[in-house]
């Protein structure tokens, strides 16, 4: 994986989490990886982009995978066009208030992990969560 740019990795987590999202989902998301770059967790993968989203058991789009195969090219470069903004911006414009988790309950339920969670807002099929700071 070390052959993926950062900002590739970032689009290509962004594609496959949230592509059949609508854009503020896919915005949401967005911002729970920058939140988790911002907030340096060993545990979430540091304070980089690339590590956070490839850090084991984080982003299920990257389990047991050393790329994201793109196949729908027009989607993809939807997700590019309104996320790239996001990989430069400062936290002052985080539109989720800090949000650094989410999951997707239809096919989840609310695992015990989100207990120690605030819900924030559902997006699509994404419920959105603040974790203890």
């Amino acid at each position: 994986m070390s052959h993926l740019h950062p900002l590739d990795v970032f689009r290509k987590t962004i594609y496959a989490e949230a592509r059949g999202e609508p854009i503020d989902g896919q915005i949401w998301v967005a911002w729970v990886i920058k939140n988790r770059v911002r907030l340096n967790k060993d545990y979430w993968g540091g304070n980089s982009i690339k590590d956070v989203c490839l850090k084991p058991g984080q982003f299920e789009c990257w389990n047991d995978r050393s790329d994201i195969q793109i196949d729908e090219p027009a989607v993809y470069a939807q997700v590019c066009e309104v996320v790239d903004p996001i990989y430069n911006a400062n936290p002052g414009q985080d539109p989720t208030g800090g949000c650094d988790h989410y999951n997707c309950p239809r096919k989840e339920g609310y695992p015990p992990w989100t207990e120690n969670c605030q819900k924030v807002r559902k997006i699509g099929e994404h419920q959105f969560y603040r974790g203890p700071q």
